[in-house]
């Protein structure tokens, strides 16, 4: 059981080991290309689902303006 001799240092050394990168300038570039391309597709996703609420409530606008006008116009009898 060598690993109960393990000190903290080398269980510190072995952490950042792990952390190390060794992404380069164009990988970032990359990723930020791709992590837009994914930005842009969820804003078109977004703006058709604002565009769809939007009709449906003008739909039930315009249907409430015409439930009123004949309302309105039956009591006007």
């Amino acid at each position: 059981m060598a690993q109960q001799n393990m000190t903290i240092e080398t269980l510190a050394k072995m952490i950042n080991e792990g952390f190390k990168t060794t992404a380069t300038k164009d990988d970032l570039t990359s990723l930020e290309d791709r992590v837009n391309t994914l930005f842009d597709g969820i804003d078109s996703r977004l703006d058709r689902i604002e565009h769809l609420l939007l009709e449906e409530q003008r739909r039930k606008i315009e249907n409430l303006e015409t439930r009123m006008k004949k309302l309105e116009d039956a009591l006007a009898i």
